[in-house]
């Protein structure tokens, strides 16, 4: 969508938000902003059709508004640029909203009897600014390449915008977006392990799942096989390899500590008093294991052309998982021990998790690399 066309539509919407405010437009009118101080004096009138100050300014900040618009309409006409008539649609746009506006507010209609409203002009004007968009489109199609083709299809956009029923406007549509879309092969990631039965399967679908849910208009993401399919060649290719990984690595660590804690009572005697407790000092040793397995790997991840075998983008991406178990024993008295130190001794070693899940979980961090580098890379052709 033109900028034009874009800056008009996002006015409308923001409409609303003009005419909830209770302004009667003198501050906008002095101020030059003669379609803000319309609006205002026409909200402030429909809330109290008595406001002196939105009596007053209305008619004339709505003379002043036409009078700028149709200038600027007289100064686009007589310009020789390609898309003047994007900006006279705009200008009619304005003009129509506020006949609209005048006409649904009877206290407005006592003050201005007769609003101007130019329907006819805004067909016209939209007709000849879908006629340049269309003619534009043609001749960025002809030049051939990818980015004349997205060129064209958003000339082909804008036309069907202004003029919804254009002719053939979907052949052309289909025609430019082939043309300017640029066919990414994801090809598949080997992996390679003498002693472990590891696929990759998980980790690649989740890349082509991304890369396909952004949704971009002028990139189609595809698998191996996919392009002999449909019998089409890619213009890039997403290649990855490991240079290195390691599964499960196991290091083990265990450290013995003595502790100590006075006045804790041993036991207890009896007396012609009844029980005593003795106080005295409780001492444990206290032995703590903790296994670790540590999975890691570096990917190289390359963007390359198709066509020439240039390399676009190249980047060493590193990922690491370190799963771990601990659990402790003890020799003497538990009333040396913390509580947590006391739960500690109750756990038991666990089971380390499969070869093909610590694959997965260090693949993880370097997944997040991954997407950000293709969102960033294609992003230029989003829409």
């Amino acid at each position: 969508m033109n900028s034009n066309l874009h800056v008009k539509l996002s006015w409308l919407l923001f409409l609303p938000i003009v005419l909830a405010a209770c302004a009667s437009g003198k501050k906008k009118f002095e101020q030059g902003d003669y379609d803000k101080a319309t609006y205002q004096a026409i909200n402030r009138l429909r809330s109290n059709p008595d406001s002196k100050k939105a009596r007053k300014y209305l008619p004339m900040a709505y003379e002043h508004a036409l009078k700028f618009h149709l200038d600027k309409i007289d100064q686009l006409k007589k310009s020789t640029a390609e898309f003047r008539y994007d900006g006279i649609v705009g200008h009619y746009a304005s003009l129509n909203d506020m006949y609209n506006q005048i006409i649904q507010c009877p206290a407005c209609i006592r003050i201005i009897d007769e609003p101007r409203v130019f329907q006819n002009e805004f067909n016209d004007a939209s007709l000849l600014a879908s006629k340049a968009h269309f003619n534009a489109g043609l001749k960025e199609l002809e030049k051939g390449d990818a980015a004349s083709g997205r060129a064209a299809y958003r000339h082909f956009l804008d036309a069907k915008q202004y003029t919804p029923q254009y002719d053939k406007i979907e052949d052309y549509l289909s025609q430019a977006l082939d043309q300017g879309t640029i066919r990414v092969l994801i090809d598949d990631i080997p992996v390679h392990s003498r002693s472990l039965a590891l696929t990759n399967e998980f980790f690649q679908n989740q890349i082509v799942e991304f890369a396909r849910n952004m949704n971009y208009t002028f990139v189609q993401f595809y698998r191996t096989g996919e392009l002999d399919v449909l019998g089409i060649e890619p213009d890039e290719v997403i290649v990855m390899r490991f240079d290195d990984f390691a599964v499960g690595q196991v290091y083990m660590k265990e450290r013995v500590e003595s502790f100590e804690k006075d006045s804790v009572i041993l036991r207890t005697e009896k007396t012609d008093d009844g029980e005593v407790p003795i106080y005295g000092t409780a001492k444990a040793k206290l032995t703590t294991y903790e296994k670790t397995l540590t999975s890691s790997g570096l990917l190289d991840f390359q963007i390359v052309n198709a066509v020439s075998g240039a390399t676009m983008q190249q980047r060493k991406l590193p990922g690491t998982f370190v799963w771990s178990t601990k659990w402790a024993s003890f020799n003497g008295m538990e009333e040396a021990l913390s509580r947590d130190q006391l739960n500690l001794t109750k756990q038991r070693e666990l089971y380390p998790p499969a070869p093909q899940d610590l694959f997965v979980e260090f693949t993880r961090p370097i997944f997040n690399q991954i997407t950000g580098i293709i969102r960033n890379h294609y992003k230029p052709l989003k829409d």
